[in-house]
Order: structure tokens, then sequence, then C-alpha cells
């Protein structure tokens, strides 16, 4: 998809803890219309009650916390080691985030418009896009991230495996922000990029 009407409309993604939601905050700070499909996840798995309903008949009372709202670390854990659940709520979400980011999109009255996507080339979803961006980290950083996280070294590899590879991303990416230095740096390429993009 080219520019939709004349819209520049960019795809974010890049692996787990490699700075997407950084890189997404500096491009809205320079006046990016921007949204994120885990906020739209968590955003649906908050409020719509046949969501809910489905996860419930599936998974049961294991997913609630206290509160009774869907405990998505409790999610986290059943989908990230298990294949098949895992396809079984990509299945359910995706459709639903995808017609939120697309209406988004169309709704957006800004001319430069960012979704950010970490599963954006698994599902081949790159022809939505003007261009698309990959964040890449080195290996230690990632999993340093992601043990600050509260995650195991278990639970952090099944997240990376369950993910294309980095380097596949970097191929497949119109262009790559090194997400593996602190938030200012990649601040500093978030801004000569968005001046070469815009």
């Amino acid at each position: 998809m080219a520019h939709i009407q004349s819209k520049i409309v960019v795809g974010l993604t890049g692996g787990i803890a490699c700075g997407k939601s950084t890189a997404l905050d500096a491009f809205a700070n320079m006046g990016w219309a921007v949204v994120s499909a885990d906020s739209l996840a968590h955003e649906i798995l908050d409020s719509d009650l046949e969501v809910r309903k489905k996860i419930m008949t599936r998974w049961g009372t294991r997913v609630l916390n206290a509160s009774g709202s869907i405990d998505k670390s409790a999610i986290g854990q059943i989908v990230f080691s298990n294949a098949q659940e895992r396809d079984w709520i990509e299945a359910l979400l995706h459709p639903i985030i995808r017609s939120k980011w697309l209406s988004f999109i169309q709704s957006c009255s800004s001319q430069k418009c960012m979704i950010e996507l970490p599963l954006l080339f698994e599902n081949k979803l790159q022809n939505n896009f003007s261009c698309t961006i990959s964040l890449y980290a080195p290996n230690p950083v990632i999993l340093k991230r992601l043990h600050d996280r509260g995650l195991s070294d278990e639970e952090s590899k099944r997240r990376i495996d369950s993910q294309l590879s980095l380097k596949e991303k970097m191929e497949l990416a119109d262009f790559v922000l090194w997400g593996g230095g602190n938030s200012h740096f990649l601040n500093q390429q978030a801004e000569q990029l968005d001046q070469l993009i815009t």
C-alpha cells in the first residue's frame, strides 16, 4: 500500500525488548499519530466481553487476577509455552486488533501515522505500509531487559523463539534502528529517520 490518501503510514516492528515502545514514543513526540498493537490487545482484553467469555471458556479462572480482570501475565505463560494455545489466542485477537489499527489509519487526521506491530512480518502485513522499520538489539541486552521485567531465562527464550529472528526482521525491513543502547541514542536515530521519511 502506498500512501493512504496521501498519508505516510509506517509499520514499526522488531524483536521483544528491542526498544519498540521507546521508538514509538520518540516518533509520537515528533508529531506522528501512533498506535501500538500491544496496547490495543490490552484494551480488548480489558473491555471486550465477547473475547473475555471465549477466554474464560477455554482457560477458566486461572487467567483472572484478584480483581476479576484478565491477568495478561497468566495468559502469557500459557501461550508462550504451548504453540497451539498461542495460535488460538492470535486467531481470536489479531482480526480485532487489525480492524482497530486500520480504522485508526483511516480516521487519523495526521499525515504521518505509525503502527507498532511486533508480528508485522510474521503475519505478512508489510503491504499495508508505506515503509517498515525494525528495531534491533543484541541478545545479551534483550535477555537482561526481559530478566528485569521478571521473566526467567526459559520464559525469555520461549518468547524470543516465538518470533522471526532479528536477522530476518532486519532483512525484511526498509529501515533498521539500533535499540541496544540508551533511549537518547534511539531518539537521535528516530529524529534522523523522521527527516528521511518525511
